[in-house]
């Protein structure tokens, strides 16, 4: 008996060493992130970046993989609903801002979200609006790191994901404007 819990004394005390390690690694990327307020949508991806992915439709998509931007028949409320609730229940994603402006028929959401077991935040943009001379809603995207220069392909991935979703979710068949 006593050898097995001296074996079980053996690991358990670099598990728990390994455990404290990790701890300290994720709450030292926690305080060295920044944390952007970001009320609008940026213009484009840092130039040469390895840790940004945008789709969007005006010709400002950048490391997209030929990635297409959502059109959707659905109100910009609706979209944005279905975009938070993709982000915050299933993912670990926390809203920071929303920013909405009917008169333009626009609306734009800062999105924060951890990465899996280091928790790298990353931050998620998302614009939409009415898609000129048309009632749907269009949606542009940008993912992107925090800190590093690369991001293993995290950002293009949660991007990618929601693309299907959104494309794969039945929406109303609204008309894009708030005033649904």
């Amino acid at each position: 008996m006593s050898k097995s819990r001296k074996i079980v004394k053996n690991i358990s005390k670099p598990l728990i060493r390994l455990f404290i390690m990790w701890g300290m690694v994720v709450l030292t990327i926690q305080i060295i992130a920044p944390s952007p307020s970001v009320y609008v949508m940026p213009a484009n991806c840092p130039e040469k970046s390895g840790n940004c992915v945008r789709i969007a439709y005006d010709g400002s998509s950048y490391r997209y993989n030929n990635l297409d931007p959502p059109v959707i028949q659905a109100s910009i409320s609706e979209v944005n609903s279905v975009i938070s609730d993709w982000f915050s229940d299933d993912r670990r994603g926390k809203i920071l801002h929303t920013v909405t402006d009917a008169k333009s028929n626009t609306s734009f959401l800062h999105i924060k979200e951890n990465t899996k077991f280091f928790y790298f935040p990353d931050d998620i943009y998302v614009k939409t609006n009415c898609l000129e001379f048309s009632n749907s809603t269009v949606v542009t995207l940008q993912s992107q790191s925090r800190l590093g220069n690369g991001d293993m392909g995290v950002n293009f991935e949660r991007l990618s994901e929601l693309i299907n979703f959104l494309e794969n979710y039945s929406w109303s068949g609204d008309n894009c404007h708030f005033n649904n």
